[in-house]
């Protein structure tokens, strides 16, 4: 199937994969407020905390590259229905070990690791096939609807997440969780759409390799590209251990428990949606470049803004300013690389992104916690945010990189 002229509200398959893919995300929410707060709640460290998020970047950062390249290779809708189902069924083992009350710290961390390998798959996958699903001059509205649906099932996620936790406990969540990626991977099999691709060849996993460092190749060539990922690279380090920091803020700085880490990721949210809503209205724009750079240079001020604050509803509503700035950021970015990489190319040029992109995470996340005994929290976001300010102005004085 050919992405349709028509309008996005009339394109039924378009609709179908975004809708089955935000129900998705939403469960997705739920379960990540149950589990920061169970692995906080058991251990009260911020390195356990931070431990999720190293499990979870680690497989991105081995296997994403190479799973770009077999997603350039074979049927991106099957891809995504067998991740979708193989996440269900991890949910659902982790809701019977707890259940059983045998659940442990590392079987949290295994299912971390785990379901990032398929997410590896499912995000390269996704973002490939969003340019068969609409045409060119569509892209941003449909980038910024994925956003709009990031801001409303985040937003509903975690705020239902929070209510869940409380009232039932953490294995419901996870019940929750499994069952919006069985009825995602439902919603894909129900319709279908063109995946360009190359057969695998006699060569088999050799030409794997090549089509890997071929991702890499085509983005070191296109010098603008690769700048801007290596932009995002270093954002990515300073924003990660907001995950990790939003537990020990809500309990120590704010005495809101588990509520107040639902409210806090909430703002965030909120923010998404609000930035998504904006994108969809917005006119075409020409300078996505310019955008990014704006964005990245209103998320700086609006970190530092946020180290600074000492009250639970200002600092919500400054997180919800910087989730604007967030999708705002995410809508052109995604806009930049589907118009200008090709799409047979764009498995592997988006899994190596994403490799690129999210690598020094593990190590930011490893760092957080020694760097916690000597620095307040305070002062890491300060610091964060003056280093993206700067990231951003750095961008600026790149020749072209506003013109992108």
């Amino acid at each position: 199937m050919k992405a349709k002229n028509g309008p996005l509200w009339r394109n039924r398959v378009f609709l179908t994969v975004w809708g089955g893919q935000s129900i998705s995300m939403f469960g997705s929410r739920v379960s990540y407020i149950a589990w920061m707060w169970w692995i906080w709640e058991r251990t009260g460290s911020t390195a356990a905390t931070a431990g999720i998020g190293i499990a979870a970047a680690i497989p991105n950062l081995l296997l994403g590259p190479i799973a770009g390249a077999i997603v350039d290779r074979h049927d991106r809708r099957s891809i995504l229905v067998a991740m979708d189902l193989i996440n269900a069924a991890l949910y659902g083992l982790a809701a019977t070990l707890l259940m059983l009350g045998v659940l442990q710290v590392w079987h949290v961390y295994a299912l971390a690791a785990l379901t990032a390998t398929a997410m590896a798959f499912h995000r390269p996958s996704l973002q490939s096939s969003i340019p068969n699903l609409v045409t060119k001059g569509q892209l941003t509205r449909a980038n910024s609807l994925y956003q709009i649906s990031r801001g409303i099932c985040g937003l509903m996620g975690l705020l239902a997440g929070g209510i869940l936790v409380g009232a039932l406990g953490v294995a419901p969540t996870l019940w929750l969780d499994a069952t919006t990626f069985v009825v995602a991977g439902i919603s894909l099999l129900s319709v279908w759409f063109a995946s360009p691709r190359s057969p695998m060849g006699e060569e088999g996993w050799r030409r794997i390799l090549e089509d890997t460092a071929c991702g890499f190749r085509f983005l070191r060539s296109r010098r603008g590209l690769f700048i801007l990922i290596l932009l995002f690279a270093l954002i990515n380090f300073l924003l990660a251990p907001l995950s990790v920091l939003f537990p020990i803020m809500s309990d120590q700085i704010f005495n809101a428990g588990a509520r107040g880490l639902s409210v806090l990721s909430a703002g965030v949210s909120a923010g998404l949606l609000i930035g998504g809503l904006l994108m969809a209205i917005l006119k075409r724009v020409r300078r996505h470049g310019l955008g990014v750079l704006l964005g990245l240079l209103a998320i700086g001020v609006l970190l530092t803004l946020f180290g600074v604050s000492k009250d639970l509803t200002l600092s919500t509503g400054i997180l919800v300013m910087l989730g604007t700035a967030v999708a705002t950021v995410n809508v052109f970015e995604s806009v930049i690389f589907q118009s200008r990489v090709p799409n047979e190319l764009q498995g592997r040029v988006f899994a190596a992104q994403f490799a690129i992109c999210e690598g020094l995470q593990p190590i930011s996340l490893a760092m957080i916690g020694a760097l916690l005994t000597v620095a307040s929290t305070s002062s890491v976001l300060i610091g964060s945010g003056i280093a993206v300010i700067l990231a951003a102005l750095g961008g600026f004085a790149v020749k072209g990189m506003p013109r992108l």
